[in-house]
């Protein structure tokens, strides 16, 4: 083997090192499976992405710490640390021996081996003994405290590798190593599968397949290579971020190279293969206060890597971005589906920081019959887009979003977030707003109000599913919300989800299919979709929901001021992916099992109870008429608003309550829906008495609560909430003295598939949640916004302390 050639750092850096992959870096899965001796420092310190830190000064048992490897002393003949790649098939070029910080008990010598994995999958024999050792750089001298970077020999640059063996000559410590090299991608086909719109399509900007950052713009606080990493990090050090770009500064000051222009910062990536794109996923993971407000892609085909008379298409166009969210991007309806692009240029607006960018499409050979006759393809075959995972800023066009967040700074931008049910609780404050406009006079039954929906799933979806648009309907004089109630007795863990199909409305007054877009929504999301929009009519799928509903209507059949349906301009498929009917093992669990679990070591009730302490009963549309609404798919039988679809798979329940407001108009107060993440309070057990030390009133409104389902897309957003969860209600009728009267007091259980609704003056306690933590949506006008302190005029709240209390109500086992 020749002698290696050692590379300077900054020609290596600034002008090879973003032509290739590094392959042993932890953080694609680069893995440390032998070590001969770690004594002072762990060897896996070594494949960390981050650079190597120092700690001088600090101490363990063993001696001076050191981020990186340091071996004993006196080592007779040499240690060795064997990694495992991050990918099976790699070729070699390039590798950087870092021993930084390491001055006076650095490795004084380094050799690399590498090994080709057994193509059976099995696992090598991981010792320096193993005869399938090849050396791909001889020993070479180190110095202290420096990088090292050594281009590699042509057997490293020819194999096929998925380990290497570093060896330190004759102990010592080394910061970091890092190997270089282009993995081996997946075949170019010469032409796609009739169905792979149905196939699972591979990431192909993953550097495990060649994906690589080429240039950006900016990388002040962390590099674009980031991007392409695996998972979703772990904060906001190992993402992308830019430094701020201010208007009339920096680049973008008058005279200044960019003065003028839209401010915006962007990063050039090379695609592992060249494919098409079925749809795109931008993560914001961990930057929840520098998050880009928008961001876009475009791709181009080259066989050039100097990009810059390159031809650029807009594969996403400019959209929205919220915080912590992982956003999913359908390709622009303007572009061939089977078009072959090679780069990918990724842009936020105007800066900020990203997680993750990845292209999820098909790998295919740019000469192959499908990409050459891209744009005749397109024009003779059906529309078929993928229902990709809701979320706010990719609905924005068409409504909102409504759903709880694990993290307040992930609502969506604008939305409020404060403490609430004294502190049990977020509120997410007015993620949507239901409206009406119809002429006056045409709502002889009243206008928004709340309903409930039972719909049985139409169909399975556990292997996905294409789906034919028939119909798409529109609501032109209001909004109309479906939210997903939650589960009923014995169906934990069984619900379903639903399938939302959207579009704006074009000049023609028809659906304009250039603005479609489909989503996959989950137990956990609701939609409120706004006046006008023309959308799929409820579709559950892979399993059976319930729904509350808000809207207004006439209720005059066949009336198209309440409903106006229509077929699409062209034929339109909706491409569902497999989802899940269970959520997880656990999630059969019913909130009777988890509060006997939770509570079985308990004294009984009835030797806990006080003299007078209030037993909660199940409520009925009957029993709590005189303090509200039930919202359920089984109201009482006077009910008589009704409708049936031909199907027999829905069944909507209209009417069960109104949203009511008697605000002055100039007060401002608005109608909102809004979604409490609500926690169970302290010191409200099972088996145990409550102490009821606070009950409020809505003066001017009515309060619509309904507890929401339970799902996940699992790897697509929001954790579902844990399994169980009941309501306990407290109410009173008011006295002669306007306060609560306590010999009216009274307590209901009110079960996750139901929903009530308060109506206005109704003194009740705060939200009491029982098992596990709800999401409950809540319809309710406000003049608070949850921005600054409350209005008075919203809520009424009164509290006992001490030993005085209002009431006393025993929590059931």
């Amino acid at each position: 083997m020749l002698a290696p050639q050692q590379i300077p750092l900054e020609e290596f850096d600034s002008n090879i090192k973003s032509n290739y992959v590094e392959v042993s870096s932890s953080a694609l899965g680069g893995e440390v499976v032998a070590c001969s001796d770690d004594f002072f420092a762990s060897r896996h310190n070594l494949i960390k992405a981050t650079p190597s830190v120092s700690m001088k000064g600090q101490f363990g048992p063993n001696g001076a710490l050191y981020d990186g490897w340091e071996s004993r002393r006196h080592n007779p003949a040499y240690d060795w640390i064997i990694i495992r790649l991050a990918t099976p098939l790699t070729s070699l070029h390039y590798v950087d021996i870092d021993t930084s910080h390491f001055n006076g008990n650095e490795a004084p010598q380094s050799q690399v081996f590498a090994l080709s994995l057994p193509s059976d999958g099995s696992t090598p024999m991981w010792t320096q003994g193993n005869p399938g050792w090849v050396e791909v750089l001889p020993v070479v001298d180190l110095g202290p405290n420096s990088r090292h970077i050594f281009e590699v020999g042509k057997a490293g640059k020819e194999g096929k590798w998925g380990a290497v063996m570093v060896n330190m000559m004759p102990d010592g410590g080394m910061a970091r190593f890092r190997a270089y090299g282009l993995p081996q991608g997946p075949s170019l086909p010469k032409s796609l599968p009739a169905n792979y719109q149905s196939l699972e399509p591979t990431n192909l900007l993953s550097p495990l397949i060649g994906g690589r950052i080429i240039s950006c713009s900016d990388a002040q606080f962390s590099p674009p290579g980031n991007l392409l990493l695996p998972g979703r990090g772990i904060d906001m050090s190992d993402g992308w971020e830019t430094r701020r770009s201010q208007e009339n500064r920096g680049k973008y000051a008058p005279g200044g190279p960019l003065a003028g222009q839209e401010r915006k910062e962007w990063a050039v990536a090379k695609l592992g293969v060249p494919g098409i794109v079925r749809w795109v996923e931008v993560d914001t993971a961990f930057h929840p206060g520098n998050y880009p407000k928008a961001c876009a892609v475009e791709a181009t085909l080259s066989s050039d890597e100097n990009l810059s008379t390159a031809s650029w298409t807009t594969i996403v166009r400019k959209t929205p971005c919220g915080a912590h969210r992982q956003h999913y991007l359908p390709l622009e309806p303007s572009v061939p589906p089977t078009q072959v692009f090679s780069h990918i240029r990724y842009s936020v607006f105007p800066d900020g920081g990203t997680k993750r960018v990845r292209i999820f499409g098909h790998p295919l050979d740019p000469s192959s019959p499908d990409a050459q006759g891209a744009v005749e393809k397109a024009r003779l075959e059906p529309m078929i887009i993928p229902a990709l995972p809701l979320t706010p800023e990719a609905f924005k066009p068409y409504g909102q979003v409504v759903q709880g967040f694990s993290l307040p700074t992930s609502a969506p931008k604008g939305i409020h977030v404060n403490i609430a049910n004294q502190g049990t609780a977020f509120k997410f404050h007015r993620l949507a707003k239901p409206a009406e406009s119809y002429a006056p006079g045409l709502l002889q039954k009243g206008g928004i109000h709340v309903g409930a929906v039972k719909a049985s799933s139409k169909m399975d979806i556990k292997d996905g599913k294409r789906i034919k648009v028939e119909l798409l309907e529109r609501h032109k004089h209001t909004s109309q919300a479906f939210v997903p109630m939650g589960a009923e007795p014995g169906k934990e863990g069984k619900q379903g989800a639903f399938v939302v199909v959207a579009a704006l409305n074009g000049p023609d007054d028809k659906p304009d299919l250039s603005t479609v877009r489909a989503f996959l929504a989950t137990a956990a999301q609701g939609v409120n979709y706004d006046e006008g929009i023309w959308h799929h009519s409820l579709l559950t799928v892979g399993g059976d929901l319930n729904y509350a509903i808000v809207e207004a209507q006439m209720s005059v059949p066949n009336e198209i001021r309440d409903c106006e349906k229509v077929v699409p301009p062209s034929e339109l498929h909706v491409e569902v992916p497999p989802y899940p009917s269970a959520q997880s093992s656990t999630a059969s669990v019913s909130a009777a099992q988890v509060g006997h679990q939770t509570n079985s070591v308990l004294p009984s009730l009835t030797s806990l109870l006080p003299g007078k302490a209030l037993k909660p009963v199940p409520i009925t549309p009957e029993n709590f008429a005189p303090f509200g609404h039930l919202i359920t798919t089984t109201p009482s039988s006077s009910h008589t608003d009704t409708e049936r679809a031909p199907d027999g798979l829905t069944v909507k329940h209209n009417r069960l309550a109104p949203v009511i407001s008697t605000y002055p108009e100039e007060t401002g107060a608005v109608t909102g829906i809004a979604v409490f993440r609500a926690t169970k309070k302290v010191g409200l057990e099972r088996g145990k008495v409550f102490d009821v030390r606070y009950m409020e009133r809505h003066p001017y409104t009515s309060q619509t609560f309904v507890p929401m389902g339970k799902g996940e897309w699992p790897g697509h957003g929001e954790t579902a909430l844990s399994p169980g969860g009941e309501f306990l209600v407290i109410v009173a009728k008011n006295g002669p003295d306007d306060r609560p009267d306590p010999s009216t007091l009274q307590s209901f259980l009110l079960p996750a598939h139901q929903g009530l609704s308060y109506s206005p003056g109704t003194w009740h306690h705060p939200v009491l949640v029982l098992d596990s933590t709800l999401d409950l949506m809540c319809v309710e006008t406000q003049i608070a916004t949850g921005v600054h302190d409350s209005d008075g005029r919203d809520c009424e709240l009164l509290s006992w302390e001490g030993e005085e209390v209002f009431g006393r109500v025993a929590v059931p086992e």
